[in-house]
């Protein structure tokens, strides 16, 4: 590189701006022109100059002079530094912490992040970690944690007067409720991020999908076929963010879910196709085995009963015990294999069904439809009655009252 076209980059004052400012690497490199990696590079010393082109945007993006972000010695460029603090600002990236949970090393992300913690940093900083420990603990279904997560990072982030961290805790607080099944609190949480969504950043496509996957929950399907339509919107065609492709491809999976349920499984299979191509592409366990999950649905309900025994056995297999994407598959493998009379598998999905969810939620209340379809079919009148009215009572209880108009489709 011509050196009279670069100039010696201030790591450590770049690094410093970054962290007072509470800016995301994403941002920033999107208004630079550069890839969230080469961000990095400059963050962590691996290129020492920058372009001076580059320098200019950089400068505008931070609020600053160019000269504030000139080196002086190579001193600046490589300070001495306390590893926690180079942590600290490896961290603040989203790209790092979606890389370690979404590869399911959700513990050392939980250890890294509490190992930041000190006394100087930012609230906004502090807010951040918490919310990222939510996501931490939401992953593996510990939502009693979340919750006290997401409402500490609220608290942090009120105070730091930052409403972007604002409107994800709050996000977080409504998913977090939403897979606790209380879906009134989960719905007044959206309703805060709908009225907040001017402040929502690179977090567009996450809400989206979010209200996606409640409506389909909630049993509104046009709505949810509309909320995944726009979080594609926001994710474009082609996205070099982590985030929006993990965005992508969930709202490629409830789009197949949603056509699925509308009984269109050529669309159903379309979009879960794409959604396991974004899947292999990303290497995340829990992304391929949702989408194998629903191809297994869609090849069941077109009868291909052996491909789908072998797509949701590699699913299940694909994810820990402890994973939140576990108890969806189970209800996907119990559909199936009461379609195929598997009386035996379908037995042993039950039962772990039954040690994971003991009180009244979704997916229990989904095993007991099941249950009443088997009844219905062998011609147990009365214990498909009685069935009928746990169900019922499930679902209002849950304030789920659009799912009773499907009790009488018993092809689900």
């Amino acid at each position: 590189m011509n050196n009279s076209k670069t100039a010696l980059l201030n790591r450590k004052q770049l690094q410093q701006l970054i962290l007072q400012k509470s800016i995301k690497h994403l941002w920033l490199a999107n208004q630079i022109g550069v890839s969230e990696k080469t961000l990095t590079r400059w963050l962590n010393g691996s290129v020492s100059r920058i372009r001076l082109s580059n320098l200019t945007k950089l400068a505008h993006a931070l609020s600053c002079t160019k000269e504030d972000l000139i080196a002086r010695s190579e001193i600046d460029i490589y300070p001495s530094e306390e590893n926690r603090d180079i942590l600290v600002n490896e961290l603040h990236n989203d790209g790092l912490l979606y890389e370690l949970m979404m590869s399911s090393k959700i513990k050392l992300a939980i250890s890294l992040i509490k190992s930041t913690f000190h006394s100087t940093l930012p609230r906004a900083i502090i807010a951040n970690f918490y919310i990222k420990l939510g996501y931490a603990s939401l992953i593996h279904r510990q939502y009693k944690n979340a919750l006290q997560y997401f409402e500490k990072g609220f608290n942090k982030a009120t105070k730091a007067d930052d409403l972007s961290l604002v409107f994800s805790a709050n996000l977080g607080c409504a998913i977090t409720l939403f897979f606790s099944c209380e879906f009134k609190k989960s719905q007044y949480y959206l309703a805060i991020c709908s009225n907040s969504l001017q402040y929502a950043n690179q977090e567009k496509a996450h809400y989206y999908s979010t209200y996606s996957l409640f409506n389909l929950y909630s049993g509104d399907i046009n709505a949810a076929i509309q909320s995944a339509n726009l979080c594609l919107t926001e994710c474009g065609e082609t996205t070099d963010s982590i985030e929006k492709n993990l965005f992508k491809g969930t709202a490629l999976q409830l789009l197949g879910a949603c056509y699925l349920l509308k009984g269109d499984t050529k669309a159903a299979y379309t979009f879960c196709a794409e959604s396991l191509n974004v899947a292999n592409l990303s290497g995340y366990n829990r992304c391929v085995a949702v989408s194998k999950g629903y191809l297994a649905a869609i090849h069941c309900t077109n009868e291909k009963t052996a491909l789908a025994e072998q797509l949701i056995e590699q699913s299940i297999a694909l994810v820990s015990d402890e994973d939140i994407s576990l108890p969806s598959l189970l209800c996907i493998a119990l559909y199936i294999y009461r379609k195929t009379a598997n009386t035996t598998k379908f037995l042993a999905c039950l039962s772990t069904l039954n040690a994971m969810c003991n009180t009244t939620n979704v997916v229990n209340t989904f095993a007991t439809y099941q249950l009443y379809l088997i009844d219905i079919e062998q011609g147990n009148t009365l214990a498909a009655s009685e069935k009928l009215t746990q169900i019922e009572s499930a679902l209002n209880q849950l304030s789920l009252p659009l799912w009773l108009a499907w009790l009488t489709k018993p092809n689900l």
